[in-house]
């Protein structure tokens, strides 16, 4: 990335007037700033999961922190294998729903309070709440300052995980968490906030190939394991080496810095070329990445309104 933004505005590699890291500061701001609206309005889930958290008796969830933009992309109840909706209310309609429950609606209730779920109404039991959310892509940093999974071994008897690394970075240690990267598009991040058992390290804090052995709890990551392959990234979190996005998204977000950058060199004419290439490639990646399951269109289905009830009575139904 840092190479391809230097190649699109011609600034030589010897950092007399970019460092690297200022590069990828710029490229940072242009992925939240630009690339990851353009993402997310394509409304293709690429960065989408759900967590689910168990029931408490104070009926009050803290929206995930690394929610993007601190927002749900949905929110719902689960009791077995049943999702019940949930409708939003505002803070101002808190008054009409004090005194019991809404007989004429089958939806429960909540409200949003500062990083909060507060449920208010629930005329069900549930287990725990389901929040579907964008998850906030990490911050770029060098390949060198994370660490490459060169084998797995896995132990069901003691319960862990044992990832062998190729090299890994200057600051990791046992007393910080780690994500897990895939090195393939759409390079997601498979597991994050991973508090490793141990952490064995082989090699000076200077020497440049020093290898590690990480081992992880494997209840903690059950649900991944067997999306972690040879060859993707351990990186410190909330950290990455690879924008954690379609590979075909990666030139949009080199363009993007690589205007920036012109705009502080006051290169005009550059600058100008540059926009505009920014915008054609725009409307070229996002023709490309729309519609991931061309031949299966989504299906539109008003949720909360006359239509939507006239399909047939929801009272005491969720979502299977």
């Amino acid at each position: 990335m840092i190479e391809s933004v230097r190649n699109r505005t011609m600034t030589p590699d010897d950092t007399s007037i970019f460092t690297d890291q200022q590069i990828l500061d710029i490229l940072d701001e242009e992925m939240n700033m630009q690339v990851l609206d353009k993402l997310q309005k394509l409304h293709g889930e690429n960065l989408t999961i759900s967590v689910d958290i168990p029931r408490n008796d104070k009926g009050e969830y803290e929206i995930p922190y690394r929610a993007l933009g601190n927002k749900l992309r949905d929110i719902s109840i689960v009791n077995g294998s049943v999702l019940y909706e949930l409708a939003q209310i505002g803070l101002g309609e808190l008054p009409d729903y004090t005194y019991g429950e809404d007989s004429n609606s089958y939806l429960d209730k909540f409200y949003i309070e500062n990083n909060k779920i507060h449920l208010i109404q629930s005329s069900r039991g549930y287990t725990s709440v389901r929040m579907r959310y964008y998850l906030r892509p990490n911050v770029l940093t060098k390949k060198e300052q994370s660490g490459t999974i060169s084998s797995i071994s896995i132990d069901n008897d003691a319960d862990t995980i044992t990832l062998l690394l190729s090299t890994v970075g200057k600051l990791f240690s046992d007393s910080v968490q780690y994500d897990l990267i895939g090195n393939r598009s759409p390079n997601k991040i498979k597991a994050f906030d991973i508090t490793p058992i141990s952490l064995a390290i082989t090699g000076t804090v200077n020497q440049q190939n020093r290898t590690a052995t990480m081992v992880l709890s494997l209840s903690e990551i059950q649900a991944q394991k067997n999306e972690i392959k040879v060859g993707d990234y351990v990186a410190i979190a909330e950290q990455t080496p690879v924008p954690n996005m379609p590979t075909e998204m990666h030139p949009l977000l080199a363009q993007a810095a690589a205007v920036q950058l012109l705009e502080a060199l006051t290169d005009t004419e550059a600058l100008k070329n540059a926009e505009n290439r920014l915008m054609k490639m725009t409307v070229a990646v996002q023709d490309l990445i729309d519609d991931r399951v061309e031949l299966a269109p989504k299906k539109i289905k008003p949720r909360h309104s006359t239509l939507a009830s006239s399909i047939g009575s929801r009272r005491g139904k969720g979502r299977y």
